[in-house]
């Protein structure tokens, strides 16, 4: 379960989610008053970045405001549900592609 996994946050990573984080804080204060979307309404944008909403998620990124409200919306999102659903229910794991290591006190769960 990749929501049991730490990853260390290396200062590469640090200045990725913070050139992502200034993206999205400049679409959601140009464009976002009609929604909670980048754009306002749900976009392709929208879609590109939810693999790296799913990645904030277990790298524990927190940032108030707008970064915090946007992976919300995504997280509370019922197609973002489905997919992660979907993919909990894949048994194949390819060990090279897994990341970070297991939080301290939980056990992964073989599937």
């Amino acid at each position: 379960d990749v929501y049991k996994r730490q990853v260390e946050i290396t200062p590469e990573v640090a200045a990725d989610i913070n050139r992502i984080e200034a993206m999205w804080l400049d679409c959601r204060s140009r464009f976002g008053a009609g929604g909670p979307w980048l754009f306002g309404k749900f976009s392709i944008a929208d879609a590109m970045f939810a693999p790296v909403v799913l990645r904030f998620v277990p790298y524990g990124v927190t940032r108030p405001g707008v970064v915090d409200e946007y992976v919300a919306t995504w997280m509370a999102d019922p197609h973002l549900q489905a997919w992660i659903a979907y993919a909990q229910q894949e048994s194949e794991v390819i060990e090279s592609e897994e990341i970070g290591q297991v939080a301290e006190g939980d056990q992964e769960v073989e599937p």
